[in-house]
């Protein structure tokens, strides 16, 4: 099958329920969109809201950041865990990621071992008899010393080690409080039907075979290229995804995918493929601000590719360096990415610093009319009692056109 990258971008907007209206509701639409996609990544910046925050807004209708807090740490049907690097996914999920919490396992051993703070792991049984003593703690309130000095990593053993039994799944987040986490023996967390589940797999193989799928529906629409959009604890090379990706085509279970104009196949799970648009009935243009580490943004050659939009996380690169800000938003309209935005940090008002129109867009009041609109909605979603700053509307308006 060939298609056009018109087509692509059409799919893999639907897929990612980006289109007007809005369809998913409240905490039933975040769980619905989670086990759709398998998990959302993490990640504790937070200048107007957190990334998980940043794309469950743009999907969910009446999304409010203490929704995703109640599926997490009241309801416990999501987990905090390691997925697409750090991630959010189902606590049904949990079985299936054993493998991967034994090499994290490994790993934390080599990185305490490297940043010389070893002695963390005998503290484990002091860990877990705190917690089953005390119940949920944060780090800080056991007092075991400190480790080694270094720029990075822990600065005291109770967080090295509690950091090494999150790894290993003995003890999992009860609650954040802002980026700490509070830690709980994980029997009091996940009921014992999840956890006595055995390994489904017999082997690595066989769950890196179940990881290709997985990421094929955490994405939507996937070619085999190394980069984002395959990164993640035990992932399978390029030649053994490609062996598995080619025996899923095999039993029907994927297409394989041309898309005009790009070199590379694509594949999709063949249970997806009802969503190419055979509608003609022309529909509204949704206008949305998509996460930085939105799962739509996972491969960013992908979508250089595919959107012809170029987009780099600038938050680690120097100020002096960075060609647009720190913390920059893309903003989706349709199926194209139009302009992107820098907010400001501000706990009364949604603020933008910068705003960037892309070359090839021609902003209309129409959409101009839309983008405030939507930073309206944004600022209700995360409680800014001033709504947008006064001027926001003057920023989008007559800011020039990117180069």
């Amino acid at each position: 099958m060939k298609i056009s990258k018109e087509d692509a971008r059409k799919f893999l907007v639907k897929y990612q329920n980006l289109t007007e209206p809005r369809q998913l509701q409240g905490t039933g639409g975040i769980y619905e969109y989670i086990m759709k996609v398998g998990c959302i990544q993490y990640d504790p910046l937070n200048i107007i809201g957190r990334n998980t925050d940043l794309v469950l807004q743009s999907r969910v209708a009446d999304y409010k950041p203490e929704m995703l807090e109640q599926l997490l740490y009241k309801d416990r049907l999501l987990i905090d865990g390691w997925d697409k690097m750090m991630s959010i996914y189902s606590r049904e999920d949990w079985p299936y990621f054993n493998f991967v919490r034994e090499k994290k396992g490994i790993e934390a051993i080599g990185i305490l071992g490297h940043r010389n703070s070893e002695d963390a792991l005998s503290y484990t049984d002091v860990i877990i008899d705190s917690l089953s003593e005390n119940g949920p703690m944060l780090p800080k309130q056991i007092k075991l010393g400190s480790v080694g000095s270094g720029r990075w990593g822990h600065r005291n053993l109770s967080s090295a080690a509690m950091d090494y039994l999150y790894h290993i799944g003995k003890i999992g987040v009860f609650k954040k409080v802002g980026v700490n986490k509070v830690y709980d023996l994980i029997e009091n967390l996940l009921p014992d039907s999840i956890l006595k589940q055995p390994n489904p797999f017999k082997t690595e193989q066989d769950f890196m075979k179940w990881y290709v799928y997985r990421r094929l529906g955490s994405m939507g629409m996937l070619w085999n290229k190394n980069g984002g959009g395959w990164l993640a604890t035990l992932m399978p090379d390029k030649s053994t995804r490609q062996r598995f990706l080619d025996e899923y085509v095999a039993d029907g279970e994927v297409k394989c995918i041309e898309v005009e104009g790009v070199s590379e196949r694509f594949y999709i799970r063949s249970g997806d493929m009802h969503l190419f648009d055979t509608d003609n009935v022309k529909k509204p243009e949704s206008l949305r601000f998509i996460a930085p580490l939105d799962n739509l943004m996972w491969d960013r050659e992908m979508l250089t590719k595919l959107f012809d939009f170029s987009y780099t996380w600038e938050v680690y690169i120097p100020a002096s360096k960075r060609k647009y800000g720190y913390y920059v938003i893309p903003v989706l309209y349709g199926n194209r990415f139009i302009a992107r935005f820098e907010p400001g940090k501000s706990k009364s008002h949604i603020q933008v610093k910068n705003w960037w129109w892309e070359k090839d867009v021609s902003a209309s009041d129409d959409i101009i009319d839309l983008s405030i609109k939507e930073m309206e909605r944004l600022a209700e979603c995360f409680h800014k009692k001033e709504g947008i700053h006064e001027n926001t509307g003057e920023i989008i308006k007559n800011r020039v056109i990117s180069e």
